[in-house]
């Protein structure tokens, strides 16, 4: 029952993995940025925490390299959730240990003080908080719930333990098993879908991440917390979670195909408009436009994504139109709304 859909998992994991390979360096980037934003956006709305994906994106950028600025302000909760991200990731084969846990849900739940100045700390959130978790962890202060350190420790060790279980069941039973335990107060489905991506990184054999489980879970939660449902109140017999989760797994690597395409549109569309001239306000939205949106393009929300006023985001999308880079719908009244030309 399980070996054809997880055969076409691999085969569909594969697939996609060496279709972005054969990218330039530059669009392979970029599709991690969009795919690793989406991660982190969507596991963080798994506990109804909406965050700014243009902020998680620039925080993953500079803390990857993939920036000219060498700072980009952002918040502490975004910071913390992207380095716990990033580490899980990009470290993927690393052993996982209580302390490292620790360390991942003290990046997500505390906040960085500032500096007398007044201006926030530019050195590493991560390193700072890792040496008050080692401290705390020496002293037998843990952030566990004291009822759950058993079931933790059990948790790790099977993590840990090698063994001919592939990697991809193994992401999906650790999924179902850290929401089950929940070890924390709070944090706790953002810490799955954090261990979730470790693993599959190691199931791909890359750190770099082309697609997206968690916004796939997220967008099917009903069914997801369903599923959870049912499988923790029927002696976990676990069949009919990994089935509902390889479904998830292949939803998301088609969606891939999408996060391609506006990969490629991005550098083609600006190849055509390298001569523009467009202000920053109007650079800002093309470029949330051509990653795909998930709401219609109308003037209030022009003024949101810009933050400006109405009267500034007409003006805008008006000269855009007369450039040829937008044009209305069909619809007009109060309904107004906007879509790119082809090119």
């Amino acid at each position: 029952m399980l070996l054809n859909p997880l055969a076409d998992v691999r085969f569909l994991q594969g697939l996609t993995i060496g279709r972005l390979r054969s990218l330039s360096r530059d669009l392979q980037n970029e599709a991690m940025l969009e795919t690793l934003t989406l991660d982190i956006t969507k596991c963080a709305e798994m506990e109804n925490i909406l965050i700014d994906s243009e902020q998680v994106k620039a925080s993953i950028a500079c803390k990857l390299g993939l920036c000219k600025k060498t700072y980009t302000e952002t918040s502490d909760e975004i910071d913390g959730i992207t380095e716990a991200m990033i580490d899980a990731v990009q470290n993927c084969n690393m052993p996982m240990t209580e302390e490292r846990m620790l360390l991942w849900h003290e990046a997500l739940v505390k906040s960085t003080k500032k500096e007398e100045n007044g201006e926030i700390n530019r050195l590493s959130k991560f390193m700072r908080i890792k040496k008050a978790v080692y401290k705390a962890v020496g002293k037998e202060k843990t952030g566990f719930n004291t009822l759950k350190n058993t079931e933790i420790s059990n948790f790790i060790t099977w993590f840990n333990t090698e063994n001919r279980l592939d990697s991809v069941v193994k992401a999906a039973i650790a999924h179902l098993w850290f929401v089950t335990i929940r070890p924390f107060g709070n944090g706790n489905a953002r810490m799955a879908g954090i261990i979730t991506n470790m693993l599959l990184a190691r199931s791909d054999k890359t750190s770099c991440r082309f697609y997206s489980v968690l916004a796939q879970i997220q967008s099917d939660q009903k069914q997801y917390l369903s599923i959870l449902e049912k499988t923790q109140n029927e002696n976990f017999d676990v069949t009919g979670w990994l089935l509902w989760f390889f479904g998830s797994m292949k939803k998301a690597l088609r969606a891939t195909d999408t996060i391609l395409l506006n990969v490629l549109r991005k550098p083609k569309f600006w190849k055509i408009h390298n001569k523009t001239p467009l202000n920053n306000r109007q650079r800002l939205v093309i470029n949330k436009i051509l990653r795909g949106m998930d709401c219609e393009l109308k003037s209030s929300t022009w003024a949101q994504m810009a933050k400006c006023s109405p009267d500034t985001a007409l003006r805008d999308i008006k000269d855009l139109i007369k450039k040829g880079i937008l044009r209305q719908k069909p619809q007009g009244g109060r309904s107004t709304t906007y879509e790119m030309t082809k090119f």
